[in-house]
């Protein structure tokens, strides 16, 4: 359910090509596209965004209704229109507005998709009672939303909810020391995607807010109408405006580590509330006492958070390039070598395991509803030993969750923290469907504490792979995947980029993964950043690829407009990827947290196959799915 419920007599869907345009038949949808973020960044130099634009092209629009079914949305009927002369509408007669969608595709006179959008659990009528407005991006593109965030801000959650928002909340923020442009702290502010809008607003606090926090997670426990309640946990915490990061100049596994009053951060409970006009948050505590930094940490798809490992360590009186925590060594801290879930309508239900093994920072992938899958190095290892790859399977989430085996088991491949982890498919079920793919990329490697070397991701050729498990019991096996021109390196041929501090996410079907930004190997012989001039160790990517599992292939997309790492991706209900704030480096190469959003559209331009990213092809039964190609309406709209 969506947060906004308007029952209507008769609720009246119409499709105008113009701004204005004569002979509307009353409130309803008007087709507007974003700019393209092709040409420019997002963000003007005022720090305006880029307001929607009407759609003037001339094509065919094809609107799809769908209907709220349980927790799943059902395929109704289409409606086909030609731009800019037809104004039809739709009379779905009394209905709950909240119970349905309507998805809208553009098509060129040849017949190729264009543009696509969505509108979801919302009005259809704007606040000052004319046509809302139902935003369309290029596909295959990277497009502006029409405002930028309301915060700068990178390694923070993005959190979709019910309704179809995003939810941003915390991460690091720059500057906080005065005369250091790069100091870096936490922030607690709170914004909201609005999906319908294409734009950004603030939540407010009502009561206790949130801790500053970044390097975390959050995730839905339960939602109504006009309230959601979410856990959060793990990542740093301190006093806003306290440096908590910092760039080490010596060896040191991480490119950002921990200094002065960083802290591990616990769990606390948000509850997001909405009037129909603003969105409010208010923090509640939660009785467990957990604290981890730099844990891996996954939403569960019937509601609740699990997370396992990460690490506990006290703060250090300043912070500099040569003071700070160095988490790889045994004595900086302590490993955190247990896994914990919370569930329940408000997170009520606890669950916790022992194990004999720690990882920082690892990945942990839901492979069902009730088992996910650990993939890091296991750590702490012995000083003159590299952390071994290891996976570590976790059932019976989120009540009770049990490790399969304690100490995990041994992976073939580079171990690796801070990296990607992806699983393959669609919708979880209650038990996993072996085998399962989950495919990794980036991160750092992991090396021994005798001999350490700076932070740096793994060769091209072995930071992308895929990881099979075939039952509760074996260790995944190792698929290696060949990227896009693996032996090059520098500034001046296009190639993939080995990354950490990257971000992926699966496309509607679950086939495809986005993979994008990061920072690059940065080691004598090898300056792989985007500019030969930039020598930092934190040199930023706007690099782009993108994973198919159908085809076992890797292959570059277009550019992000920025250059970033320490962004955040979030699918969209309409199919998009959404990409939130990050780490930059701008002029004078300084590093700064963005305010700067994308949206990367990748649904198809062509019709002559079906497009099974699609969200209105994937609502039909799996058998009709692949008949859904070309412009045609397939089940004609009757109520006009």
């Amino acid at each position: 359910m969506g947060f906004y419920r308007l029952r209507v007599a008769s609720l009246s869907v119409g499709l105008l090509g113009l701004v204005s345009c004569k002979g509307s038949p009353g409130p309803g949808i008007k087709l507007q596209v974003a700019e393209s973020a092709s040409q420019h960044a997002c963000i003007k130099t005022d720090k305006s965004g880029f307001p929607l634009a009407a759609v003037l092209r001339e094509g065919t629009v094809r609107l799809s209704v769908l209907q709220k079914q349980g927790s799943s949305w059902q395929f109704q009927c289409d409606l086909t229109a030609k731009l800019p002369d037809e104004h039809p509408s739709i009379d779905l007669g009394a209905v709950d507005r909240n119970q349905y969608a309507f998805f809208a595709e553009l098509f060129d006179p040849a017949g190729q998709r264009v543009l696509t959008g969505a509108l979801q659990g919302k009005s259809s009528v704007a606040a000052d009672g004319g046509p809302g407005i139902l935003p369309m991006f290029e596909v295959e593109s990277w497009n502006c939303p029409a405002s930028g965030m309301v915060a700068a801000r990178g390694f923070h959650s993005a959190t979709a909810l019910p309704g179809g928002e995003v939810l941003i909340y915390g991460g690091v923020e720059t500057g906080v020391s005065a005369g250091n442009a790069e100091s870096m702290g936490v922030t607690d502010t709170v914004e909201l995607y609005e999906p319908s809008k294409a734009a950004f607003q603030a939540v407010t606090v009502s009561g206790k807010g949130p801790l500053p926090r970044a390097f975390h997670q959050t995730a839905v426990l339960s939602a109504t109408d006009t309230q959601v309640k979410l856990m959060v946990f793990g990542g740093i915490t301190a006093p806003r405006g306290r440096q908590v990061l910092t760039t080490p100049i010596t060896n040191a596994p991480l490119r950002l580590a921990p200094c002065g009053e960083a802290a591990p951060a616990g769990a606390e409970i948000l509850t997001l509330k909405s009037d129909g006009a603003k969105w409010t948050v208010t923090s509640e505590a939660v009785a467990q006492t957990d604290a981890a930094g730099f844990a891996g940490t996954a939403a569960l798809s019937q509601g609740g958070l699990v997370s396992i490992g990460g690490s506990k360590f006290t703060s250090m009186p300043t912070c500099s390039s040569t003071i700070y925590v160095d988490l790889l060594k045994p004595t900086a801290g302590t490993a955190v070598q247990k896994a914990v879930a919370w569930s329940g309508q408000s997170g009520e239900v606890y669950g916790q395991t022992a194990l004999t093994a720690g990882f920082l920072a690892p990945s942990l992938t839901p492979i069902s509803k009730r088992s996910a899958l650990a993939i890091g190095g296991s750590w702490p290892a012995s000083a003159a030993m590299d952390p071994p790859m290891t996976a570590l399977l976790l059932t019976g989430i989120p009540e009770t969750p049990t490790a399969t085996a304690a100490m995990g088991q041994t992976l073939m491949g580079v171990p690796t923290a801070f990296h990607t982890a992806t699983r393959i498919g669609g919708a979880l079920g209650d038990s996993p469907t072996y085998p399962v793919d989950v495919l990794l990329t980036g991160g750092f490697q992991m090396t021994d504490s005798s001999t350490p070397a700076p932070g740096q991701p793994p060769a091209a050729a072995s930071a992308v792979r895929v990881y099979s498990v075939k039952d509760d019991t074996s260790a995944p096996t190792l698929r290696a995947v060949t990227p896009y021109l693996p032996g090059a390196c520098g500034s001046a041929q296009p190639h993939y980029r080995a990354a950490s501090y990257e971000a992926a996410s699966a496309t509607a079907s679950g086939q495809r993964v986005v993979i994008a930004g990061g920072t690059a190997t940065q080691v004598s012989g090898c300056n792989d950043c985007e500019s030969s001039a930039d020598t930092s160790l934190l040199c930023t990517l706007s690099q782009a690829s993108v994973y198919d599992s159908g085809k076992n292939s890797f292959r570059q997309l277009p550019a992000m407009a920025m250059a970033r790492f320490g962004h955040q991706q979030t699918l969209l209900q309409d199919g998009g990827i959404l990409v939130t704030g990050g780490l930059t480096r701008k002029a004078g190469k300084t590093t700064e947290a963005t305010s700067e959003s994308e949206i990367y559209n990748p649904r198809a331009a062509s019709t002559a196959t079906a497009d099974l990213d699609d969200p209105v092809t994937l609502s039909l039964p799996a058998g009709e799915q692949a008949s859904r190609v070309g412009v045609d309406a397939r089940n004609p709209c009757t109520h006009l």
